[in-house]
């Protein structure tokens, strides 16, 4: 299936493009429940299967499960939501099968479970059995992954032609278990427009670039990476970073005083110690520098804010990281005035809401990017467990490869790096964005347990040759 990700609204007008084509609603709901059961068949043995079917289609497709099912004689029990039995006779019910099959409310709901579906929800996750859940595990909405009060919490979910927002945003990510998302016959022409995709090498891959035999260090991108002495470790994760991820060159700026704190470990980077306020603007504006980098390390004051909008003002592709941010705090409106399409802001939930504290009330995380990347004008990347990549045009990629033992000290910095050499190389901000944030991922999954952000680095080249070897793979199957 394609990384392109729906909205409840986009999957309906896609069922009603292909009911227009001659496929029936009915047709469409057999297709689903047969669809549950065959990954009920290839991941489960036989056994005793209580199936809950609510009053709408997540229902009806529950009901095709259980007709499916017993076709195979698998024992099945159903019991309609719509007249509940008794609570002693659900737990009875319940530690009588060995498998449930949540078809409740699927990704219609927009509203919070209360009454007898809400004590239903605690009974199923509190008896301990595997759950597959038809469409999105009920309780979860589906444009934004929230709870509404409480949530099934599956083994594993199957849906139907493209997955959607609430199966990669925490919490509906952490409470879909196995994500299937399976063919009911909707064809790829009747896929709506959408601008919501999940982050896949598929979406950048092919504007990475290799070195090349008339290459010079110039030539491969040079970075500048403006450093501080209040973290330097912060600095020095971030400027290797970018040199790992290809950046030909990365200039390292800091204070005249701070120039030991680098120069005896800073081996591959080019170190520049900066006496005054104009020699740290004609490097800036040095024509030899392709990317700027500013904050990893700094501490939130007003010298940090006064660097931030130098550089701003460059018009170079730029990342704004950590302190840097947190600097505009109450003054996001003098950030934006110097914003352009090619900066990167990469706030985490804390910093974004010092910098859009009118936008912290929308539950929404995809939401959120949305909005404050249209009025920065600027590349949103708002981190976490599902990291948001957003774009002022409205493009929005939601990354679900990020692992938890990314949450450490100095894997932003990490990620910042990444950004900066990527844009050092003159690939659009949006994709160095999403490409760094995949990448970022992928080199904590390959660590494991354990993980420090000084790991990240020795696995970006053996990644950067994956990804080569897809993009070769790719280019000879265009070329059949």
């Amino acid at each position: 299936m394609g990384q392109e990700l729906l909205t409840v609204e986009l999957m309906k007008m896609a069922e009603a493009k292909a009911i227009a084509t001659g496929i029936t609603g009915k047709d469409l709901m057999e297709r689903a429940g047969r669809a549950v059961v065959d990954v009920i068949l290839s991941q489960f043995s036989p056994r005793q299967v209580l199936i809950f079917c609510g009053p709408g289609k997540n229902g009806g497709d529950g009901q095709v499960v259980a007709r499916l099912l017993k076709a195979e004689d698998w024992p099945v029990k159903v019991i309609n939501t719509s007249n509940l039995p008794q609570t002693s006779e659900l737990e009875r019910a319940l530690q009588e099968a060995d498998l449930v099959v949540d078809g409740i409310f699927g990704a219609g709901l927009s509203q919070p479970l209360g009454g007898d579906i809400l004590s239903l929800v605690h009974l199923i996750n509190i008896s301990g059995k595997p759950v597959v859940a038809i469409d999105i595990p009920t309780g979860v909405e589906t444009n934004s992954g929230q709870c509404h009060g409480a949530a099934v919490k599956a083994t594993l979910t199957v849906t139907f032609f493209r997955a959607r927002l609430g199966h990669y945003l925490v919490p509906g990510r952490l409470l879909c278990g196995k994500l299937f998302v399976k063919d009911i016959g909707i064809t790829e022409p009747l896929l709506p427009q959408t601008s919501i995709f999940l982050n896949t090498p598929s979406l950048w891959v092919n504007s990475l670039k290799e070195p090349q035999p008339t290459d010079h260090k110039y030539s491969r991108g040079s970075c500048l990476i403006v450093g501080t002495g209040s973290m330097p470790g912060a600095v020095r994760l971030a400027s290797l970073a970018a040199r790992r991820i290809g950046a030909g060159l990365v200039r390292l700026m800091c204070k005249v005083d701070e120039y030991p704190i680098f120069a005896g470990v800073a081996w591959g980077d080019i170190v520049t110690p900066l006496g005054s306020a104009q020699e740290f603007l004609d490097w800036i504006l040095d024509g030899h520098s392709h990317s700027l980098l500013w904050g990893t390390g700094a501490l939130p004051q007003e010298s940090t804010r006064q660097q931030a909008i130098l550089l701003l003002e460059s018009k170079k592709p730029c990342v704004l990281d950590g302190g840097a941010l947190s600097s505009f705090e109450g003054r996001t409106p003098e950030l934006t005035r110097h914003l352009h399409e090619n900066v990167i802001l990469t706030p985490h939930e804390g910093e974004f809401q010092r910098l859009f504290p009118h936008l912290s009330f929308l539950k929404n995380k995809v939401e959120k990017a949305h909005k404050a990347a249209a009025e920065a004008g600027a590349i949103i990347v708002l981190k976490g467990y599902d990291t948001i990549i957003a774009s002022p045009k409205g493009e929005i990629i939601i990354n679900a490869n990020a692992p938890a033992t990314l949450s450490t000290a100095g894997t932003g910095d990490v990620l910042a790096g990444l950004m900066a050499g990527l844009l050092a190389q003159d690939i659009d901000p949006f994709q160095a964005a999403a490409a760094a944030v995949w990448i970022h991922g992928e080199a904590a999954n390959r660590i494991g347990l354990g993980l420090i952000a000084e790991d990240l680095l020795g696995e970006i080249p053996r990644i950067l040759q994956f990804l080569s070897t897809l993009r070769s793979e790719r280019s000879s199957l265009l070329c059949e």
